[in-house]
């Protein structure tokens, strides 16, 4: 099975441009995720995604409580457990 390898801010290989995206992640969660790290791989296309998240999350008519519960019922509908 292939394996994606997560990208570091402390390796000295990391792109400058992995390096801002992971920087990005931290300053808005506050931590970065290992789902962060393993879209660092192409931080362009991760960025794009980034901004997509944000819209649908914060950029819709339901109340922050609706929108928790949507993405709560879409988890277990889906039998996710992350």
């Amino acid at each position: 099975m292939a394996r994606i390898p997560t990208v570091r801010e402390d390796d000295p290989g990391t792109p400058p441009e992995a390096r801002e995206f992971l920087k990005r992640v931290e300053g808005g969660l506050g931590e970065v995720f290992n789902a962060a790290r393993l879209l660092a791989n192409h931080p362009q296309q991760a960025n794009a995604l980034i901004e997509i998240v944000r819209s649908v999350r914060h950029h819709n008519s339901l109340t922050p409580t609706l929108t928790e519960l949507a993405y709560a019922t879409a988890s277990v509908a889906n039998d996710c457990h992350y």
